[in-house]
């Protein structure tokens, strides 16, 4: 059986932890700083996603599991960025 690469994986551990500790601070404070940084953390996780998907060490049912995982990080991280906006105008 294929492997994905050491690094793609060892690239999704990194965005995963950064959006789960960007997840645990946006649902206990009032920031938009907070929901911010998780939606960067979705984007981040779901361009991880992409690499293992892309990456041909991976096993076909499991890019395609990769390319679903995509649009669902994407869709999470439009949506925190919209609370953001909603939020006083905008960021930045």
């Amino acid at each position: 059986m294929a492997w994905p690469s050491h690094e793609a994986v060892a690239r999704w551990n990194l965005a995963y932890a950064k959006q789960t500790e960007a997840l645990f601070a946006a649902s206990t404070v009032d920031d938009p700083g907070a929901v911010l940084r998780l939606a960067d953390g979705y984007l981040a996780v779901a361009w991880a996603w992409r690499v293992l998907a892309a990456d041909l060490g991976t096993p076909l049912w499991a890019r395609h599991a990769c390319a679903v995982a995509v649009e669902d990080f994407d869709r999470r991280a439009r949506v925190e960025y919209a609370r953001v906006g909603s939020a006083g105008g905008g960021v930045g």
